[in-house]
């Protein structure tokens, strides 16, 4: 193999390590301080910790935060699906021509509005939950919620 196609090995290895890890650095923004995993479990988890410990759930109530709980993954998974591709396609568009591209800006920009997704969906799952809430749960319920906003980006 000659020095120019080993350089670009090279390159590309650097460049798929560096997207990789802005991908993780993405997926900590969405993260709170429950513990580690993919970050829609971390959401999960906040909200089923604060359920478990601050709320009497009924039994109504557990088995129509469980579905709730399955769509949010099913839609995070796939977001962070097209996020990891668009990382992917960022690192294979730099390393083509070590220039921000129109290719990078387009997988730039994907990544972006998976973020800005995930976020969304974050949101959507909480107020769900919230719905399932009885009048009396919910002013503790959104306590808790603006409070964990307030804290995190």
């Amino acid at each position: 193999m000659n020095p120019g196609a080993w350089r670009g090995v090279v390159l590309t290895l650097v460049i798929a390590i560096a997207a990789g890890f802005a991908g993780a650095r993405l997926g900590l923004l969405g993260q709170h301080s429950s513990g580690g995993g993919a970050p829609y479990a971390s959401v999960r988890q906040a909200v089923d910790d604060l359920l478990d410990r601050d709320f009497k759930l009924t039994a109504g109530q557990k088995q129509q935060i469980a579905q709730i709980d399955q769509h949010f993954s099913v839609i995070h998974n796939q977001i962070w699906t097209g996020i990891y591709t668009e990382n992917a396609q960022l690192a294979n568009a730099v390393a083509a021509n070590m220039s921000l591209s129109p290719d990078a800006k387009k997988a730039i920009a994907g990544i972006q509005d998976g973020v800005g997704r995930l976020h969304t969906e974050s949101i959507i799952y909480v107020l769900e939950i919230r719905q399932v809430l009885t009048p009396a749960q919910r002013p503790d319920f959104d306590e808790h919620v603006i409070m964990a906003l307030m804290r995190s980006p």
